[in-house]
């Protein structure tokens, strides 16, 4: 916690310096911060211009890049595009600082001649990332960036180009997406550089700037490259190969002229959809992720389609992306729960659940239903399972139609609802007091174990003091539960819960509902769940005749 709080503050420091950073910095100003643009400060060249390092008075640094001169760019064009990039925020995107448009007298040589001219010097002064670019990591084993981390820098960039496509009144094309200008910040979040360039140069210039560079040429789309053709699908060929090298760790050739990366998109298309070469790359790899891995190949080749039209939005791959980091965490949760049920017991003996309920402690109740009361049990190895000791009232079904319908219950899975693990159905002789003598008697435990949901119910949250649930949330607990009543009602054997309710309505640590207390209608018979619940305080008001008349 020290170490967070200690590199938060320094953020916030870092950030209050550059707020200071003038908007539209002198000449000699971004002199003296790179030595006069010493070949020593050099710490990049890109399509655009040569990039230095500017260190201020206070020791901060910032990248201070120089555009190449070009007859295309003028005064007005400059100031008006460089100003507005500056209003540009998002933690995926490079922050531009401030930026410097000035003329200067230099000799220049025209026709074997010297004399003076006015010349341009045009700069933009951003923030100073000191872990580089990503090209210096992707292709390299040795760098330390595992799977979690790779796929954490897709989803980063494809951030920042939604932000720059799609949360702007006016879309921004970059034109130049690749490794080399995917800066790398605090925690190796992804930040895209050298975004609105084209704007600044004019897309015309752009091409012209950059279709004759060693290696991008495989990054750009077949439609720019060849017809001129400018969309913000263009950027998505681009994200596409980005992944598809980001995933693989492939670098292509640049030495052979891979022109919209072909020859990578054949070689992926037809090795790395394969498991089992997936499964080379990342030998360590849990189940979940490899399927991670396949999904992400899978989005990538979408992305590099010929045909711009079929390409996706970045909003749809942010989406599947999302979906396949949900779908590895359901299945890690759904791998521990498995586990856990092939370890519990299906029928758990009586005393196993006195003994991993301290034999029914009071302390250890977490809970009173129609149905009975909910106990903590703790196995040996520290898991937790939620102990529901049935209400044994007369007129029960029959055992065997009990034990039937519990044993059926047990079989169903599904997110939505509760994990019915096993049950216990037994009868001892007790001593019990009878028209007051005390006489021993059969005495029945009827007792269901269910998964243990620390988080409880949703009246806790619905009408609580926790403002947790937004309407995002909100609106995901309502689709979850429509979810597991369609499972219960479209059941081959369609289950009427009959109780359902906020309290039976119990949150993981997601806050993704599960429905509980399911299927206990079969198990009492309906009128005796009827009789059960009618007069339970909280329960009758969701009847539809009370519904309708208050």
């Amino acid at each position: 916690m020290k170490g967070d709080s200690s590199r938060q503050n320094s953020l916030e420091d870092n950030s209050q310096i550059l707020s200071a950073f003038p908007r539209e910095p002198k000449l000699e100003f971004l002199k003296n911060i790179t030595k006069d643009f010493s070949s020593e400060r050099v710490i990049g060249h890109g399509v655009f211009g040569v990039v230095y390092k500017g260190i201020l008075q206070n020791g901060q640094l910032v990248a201070v890049k120089k555009l190449v001169q070009t007859s295309g760019v003028h005064d007005r064009r400059f100031q008006n595009e460089a100003g507005n990039l500056q209003f540009l925020e998002h933690r995926n995107i490079v922050k531009l600082l401030g930026s410097c448009y000035q003329v200067e007298k230099k000799l220049v040589e025209r026709n074997n001649k010297h004399f003076l001219s006015d010349v341009p010097e045009k700069f933009l002064c951003y923030e100073y990332l000191s872990n580089g670019s990503l090209d210096n990591y992707i292709y390299d084993e040795s760098s330390g960036i595992d799977w979690t981390m790779r796929f954490k820098i897709i989803l980063g960039i494809c951030n920042g180009l939604h932000f720059l496509h799609e949360e702007r009144s006016e879309a921004i094309v970059h034109l130049n997406l690749k490794p080399s200008n995917i800066m790398l910040g605090d925690d190796m979040v992804p930040k895209i550089a050298d975004f609105g360039l084209s704007r600044l140069f004019g897309e015309e210039q752009t091409r012209t700037l950059t279709k004759n560079v060693v290696g991008w040429i495989g990054y750009i789309a077949p439609e720019y490259h060849y017809r001129g053709e400018i969309s913000v699908k263009s950027d998505i060929f681009s994200l596409g190969v980005l992944i598809l090298e980001i995933v693989t760790g492939l670098k292509r050739d640049l030495n052979i002229q891979d022109i919209s990366s072909e020859l990578l998109i054949d070689n992926v298309s037809k090795n790395w959809t394969e498991m089992s070469h997936i499964e080379s790359k990342y030998p360590s790899l849990e189940e979940q992720h490899l399927l991670q891995v396949k999904r992400c190949i899978e989005l990538g080749l979408n992305c590099v389609e010929s045909d711009p039209k079929k390409r996706p939005t970045v909003g749809s791959i942010i989406g599947k992306l999302k979906e396949i980091s949900h779908e590895a965490s359901i299945h890690k949760f759904m791998e521990k729960k498995l586990q856990l049920i092939t370890e519990f017991p299906r029928e758990p003996k009586l005393h196993f659940i006195e003994v991993i309920t301290g034999d029914f402690a009071n302390e250890r109740e977490i809970g009173k239903g129609s149905f009975g009361v909910v106990y903590k049990g703790v196995l040996q190895n520290g898991e937790v399972v939620a102990v529901k000791r049935l209400l044994v009232v007369a007129k029960t079904n029959l055992d065997k139609q009990y034990l039937n319908e519990v044993s059926s219950l047990i079989d169903l899975n599904h997110r939505n609802i509760v994990k019915l693990f096993g049950y216990c159905n037994e009868i001892q002789r007790k001593l019990v007091e009878s028209h007051g003598t005390y006489v021993f008697a059969d005495t029945e435990e009827r007792i269901l174990c269910y998964e243990y949901l620390p988080r409880g119910s949703l009246d806790k949250y619905l009408y609580g003091a926790s403002h947790e649930l937004n309407w995002n949330i909100s609106f995901k607990i309502i689709q979850g539960i429509c979810h597991g009543l369609q499972f219960l009602h479209e059941s081959q054997r369609p289950i009427i819960h009959m109780d359902l309710k906020p309290g039976n309505i119990l949150l993981d640590d997601n806050l993704m509902p599960k429905i509980a207390d399911f299927g206990l209608s079969r198990l009492f018979g309906e009128e005796q769940t009827r009789a059960l619940t009618s007069n339970v305080v909280g329960s009758r008001y969701k009847g539809f005749g009370q519904k309708c008349r208050r």
